[in-house]
């Protein structure tokens, strides 16, 4: 196998999870970046998060961010408040309409990744998770470099 297709293997495995996660996201009626928002609310402790973790978390750009939350402030599933630690952050919490629904969305979600894990095998866990940082920082370090 070249460098070439072990990269494009390494992409491709990492977009099969994303692809998963879509087809939830899709059944629920929802775009992945709504879905994603509601799971990264809703496995907070205190179901809030600021306005810039999300859009690191989704790995999506502000604008999109943007429309995301305003479609789920209209729908009422969300709110948001001005952090009093930081007047230029917001934070985005869930409504009770809002844990309603990030509830049954998300908690089966939860209990199929739980189970998916539990089936696999500790050490290849880790080697995966090892494999994937080391490429990542590796390459990064490398587009630092320039």
């Amino acid at each position: 196998m070249t460098n070439r297709e072990k990269i494009d293997r390494i992409y491709e495995s990492a977009q099969k999870i994303d692809q998963v996660y879509d087809v939830w996201a899709t059944k629920h009626k929802l775009t992945l970046y709504e879905m994603m928002m509601f799971y990264e609310i809703f496995q907070k402790e205190n179901r809030e998060i600021t306005q810039k973790e999300l859009s690191m978390k989704l790995g999506a750009p502000k604008t999109s961010v943007n429309s995301l939350i305003k479609k789920q402030l209209n729908a009422g599933y969300i709110w948001m408040q001005v952090n009093p630690q930081n007047k230029r952050e917001k934070i985005i919490s869930l409504t009770e309409s809002g844990e309603r629904f990030a509830r049954n969305l998300v908690q089966p979600l939860f209990q199929y990744e739980e189970e998916v894990i539990g089936m696999l095998d500790d050490r290849d866990v880790e080697t995966v998770i090892t494999v994937q940082n080391k490429f990542a920082d590796i390459l990064l370090s490398k587009m630092e470099d320039i």
